[in-house]
């Protein structure tokens, strides 16, 4: 028996439209410290993968409070309004108290290149700077 081009096609498309279609495991979020120490970001540069979700510990071992500020980032992410995602869905940043941590959970959903500084008095100046990037 001989069988013609299209008829092993249209057998494929029966095939291919009767494998049941699985959906992707969710993907585990992963972990990131930034460590605010000395009026500067610890890592300076945070690489972050897009549609990976995050949870963020923000660490600030200095005597006078910073603040996280990403606004560009933080308006091409999804974020977790509980905790202190609520301060990044309000004002673009999260303010770290002196001496303690704070925790955010985000997923970024845009893979660029993003601003990271504190917006507290002297801080950007005195080098207080980073990037987020994402890829």
């Amino acid at each position: 028996m001989r069988f013609r081009p299209i008829a092993l096609a249209a057998t494929a498309l029966i095939a291919a439209a009767a494998t049941p279609v699985v959906a992707a495991p969710p993907r585990a979020e992963r972990t990131v410290t930034v460590v605010m120490a000395d009026r500067h970001f610890h890592p300076q540069v945070i690489r972050l993968n897009r549609g990976q979700p995050y949870r963020i510990v923000l660490i600030n071992r200095d005597g006078t409070g910073h603040n996280f500020d990403a606004k560009g980032f933080f308006g091409h992410a999804e974020i977790d309004s509980a905790g202190a995602g609520g301060q990044a869905v309000a004002k673009g940043l999260i303010s770290v108290p002196a001496h303690s941590s704070v925790m955010f959970r985000v997923t970024p959903m845009s893979a660029q290149p993003f601003g990271l500084s504190s917006s507290t008095a002297l801080d950007a100046a005195s080098g207080m700077q980073g990037q987020i990037l994402v890829y």
